[in-house]
C-alpha cells in the first residue's frame, strides 16, 4: 500500500512526498526492499539532494535479491558526478555496465567515460568511449566516436582522432556529423593536412549548417593562410564537440523503468555483418591494440618534430604561456568584476533555502555573523517550505541581490530580496529583506 502511494506521488511529481513515502515502504530492513530504496534515491535525485541520494541506493544495493542492481549503481554513480565524486563516480558506472541485469550498458560506459575526462584519465575514457562504440546495442555510436576522437586529441593523437571522427562520419544516422567534421578540420589541421582540414570544414558549414566555435574558426583561418603561404606557423586547437561535464543534468540520468533499447542496423549496414567500421583496411585502428596504436602515434609525431625542428622559434612556447596566462588572467578578472564566482549566487539561494526546508542548519551559507543574527534574519523566512523559486539576480562586483519566491506549507507565496556578499570568489548570505507587497512567484 505505501510502495504504491509513494509511485502515485513521484508519477504526479510530488517527490518529497514520494521520497518519504519509499522510505516509509522500505522500513528499516533491507532484505526484500531494493525496489522501495531504489525508487527513493530516484525521488532524492529530483530534488537534487544528492548525497541522500548516494546514502540510499547504497541501502538499495544490500538487497541482494534485486534484480536491478545495474540500474541503481548508475543512478548512485550520476549522484556522485553530481558531488565532484569521479573517482567513485567512474566505479560505479564501470560495475553497472558489467552487470548482466543492466540493458544499456554503453550509457553506463559514456558515463565512466565522461568521469574519467573530468580527473584528466583521457586513455582510460578513450577505451571505455571505443568499448561504448562497439556495443552492438548502441542506437548512436557515432556519439561515442566523436568523443573518443577528442580523447586522442587531448593526448595528443590527432591521427588516431582523424580515424574516429571518420568513423562517426560513417553513420547516416548520427545527428552530430557536422560537429565530427569540425573537429576531423581540426585534428587535420594538428597533423599539418591543411588541405584536409579546409575540406572538412567546409563540409561541416556548408553540407550541415554547423556553428563553427571560435577555436575551430581560428584553426579554419589558419588552416587557409597555411595553404596560401607554406612554412608559415598555425595555431591549432581542439576544443569542440561534446564530451560532457561528466554531469548532464540528473533528471537525464535515471532510470526508472529500465526500458531496453535495441538497434537494429539498416540494411546493407556493415553493422549487420559484424563490420562496424568498414572495410578491413579502416577497421585495423579499432582492431589494434592500445600499444600499436600508441607505436604508431609516437612515430609519426617523431617524425613531425624532426620536420619542424629546424624552423621552430625558441621564443615561441615562452611566449605562448605568457600570452596564455594573461589571457586567463584577464578573462577570470572580468568574471569577477561582471559577478560571476564559485558558488554562484544562485547556488548559495538555493542551498540556503533547502537546508532550511529540510530543518538542517543554514550557518554555513552567511557570511560571518553572529549566529543571533542569523537566526534573526532567517526568521523572516517561514520554516515550513512547500517550495520556493529563485528569480532574476542583479549582479555586480562585491554585493548582488538575488530575488527568491517562497511557498509556506500553509500560505501564499512570499517574496524576498536576498543580499548576498563576495567572499573569495563565490558568495555568501548577508542578509533577508521581505518583499511583500508584490507576493506571488515570479515570472
Amino acid at each position: 500500500m505505501r510502495f504504491s502511494e509513494a509511485r502515485a506521488a513521484y508519477d504526479a511529481g510530488d517527490f518529497r512526498t514520494a521520497a518519504k513515502s519509499f522510505l516509509a515502504a522500505a522500513g528499516r530492513g533491507t532484505d526484500g526492499n531494493g525496489a522501495a530504496y531504489h525508487m527513493a534515491g530516484n525521488s532524492l535525485m529530483r530534488l537534487r539532494r544528492h548525497a541522500d541520494a548516494v546514502t540510499v541506493y547504497g541501502h538499495a544495493l544490500r538487497d541482494e535479491l534485486y534484480d536491478k542492481r545495474g540500474a541503481i549503481q548508475a543512478n548512485m554513480a550520476a549522484a556522485q558526478v553530481a558531488l565532484g565524486e569521479y573517482a567513485e563516480a567512474a566505479e560505479g558506472y564501470r560495475a553497472a555496465s558489467e552487470e548482466s541485469d543492466y540493458p544499456t550498458p554503453h550509457k553506463a560506459l559514456q558515463g565512466m567515460a565522461g568521469a574519467l575526462v573530468e580527473m584528466g584519465r583521457y586513455e582510460e575514457a578513450a577505451a571505455a568511449y571505443r568499448q561504448a562504440a562497439l556495443d552492438s546495442d548502441n542506437p548512436d555510436p557515432g556519439k561515442s566516436l566523436n568523443n573518443l576522437g577528442l580523447c586522442f586529441m587531448a593526448i595528443g593523437r590527432p591521427g588516431d582522432a582523424v580515424e574516429a571522427y571518420k568513423a562517426a562520419l560513417g553513420f547516416d544516422t548520427y545527428a552530430g556529423r557536422g560537429k565530427a567534421l569540425a573537429n576531423l578540420g581540426i585534428a587535420f589541421a594538428a597533423m599539418g593536412e591543411h588541405k584536409e582540414a579546409v575540406k572538412a570544414f567546409e563540409k561541416a558549414t556548408q553540407l550541415h549548417a554547423h556553428p563553427l566555435s571560435q577555436p575551430a574558426i581560428d584553426t579554419f583561418e589558419s588552416s587557409r593562410l597555411a595553404i596560401a603561404s607554406p612554412g608559415r606557423e598555425v595555431v591549432d586547437g581542439w576544443q569542440t564537440g561534446e564530451i560532457p561535464p561528466v554531469m548532464a543534468p540528473a533528471t537525464s540520468t535515471i532510470d526508472d523503468d529500465e526500458p531496453t533499447l535495441s538497434y537494429v542496423p539498416p540494411s546493407g549496414d556493415p553493422a549487420s555483418t559484424g563490420e562496424l567500421f568498414g572495410d578491413a583496411e579502416e577497421s585495423a585502428f579499432f582492431t589494434a591494440t592500445e600499444d600499436e596504436l600508441k607505436e604508431q602515434d609516437r612515430t609519426q609525431r617523431r617524425e613531425q618534430r624532426d620536420a619542424r625542428r629546424e624552423q621552430r622559434n625558441p621564443w615561441q612556447l615562452p611566449l605562448t604561456i605568457v600570452v596564455a596566462v594573461l589571457v586567463l588572467l584577464s578573462f577570470f578578472a572580468a568574471l569577477y568584476f561582471a559577478g560571476y564566482g564559485f558558488p554562484t549566487q544562485k547556488m548559495t539561494a538555493e542551498g540556503m533555502l533547502t537546508s532550511r526546508a529540510d530543518g538542517r542548519p543554514v550557518d554555513g551559507y552567511w557570511v560571518a555573523v553572529p549566529k543571533g543574527d542569523v537566526e534573526k534574519e532567517m526568521s523572516k523566512v517561514p520554516a515550513m517550505i512547500k517550495d520556493f523559486q529563485v528569480g532574476p539576480i542583479d549582479r555586480s562586483a562585491r554585493t548582488s541581490k538575488v530575488d527568491i519566491t517562497v511557498t509556506p506549507e500553509n500560505g501564499a507565496p512570499l517574496r524576498y530580496t536576498v543580499t548576498v556578499t563576495r567572499e573569495g570568489v563565490g558568495w555568501k548570505v548577508s542578509g533577508i529583506e521581505n518583499d511583500w507587497g508584490t507576493s506571488g512567484k515570479s515570472e
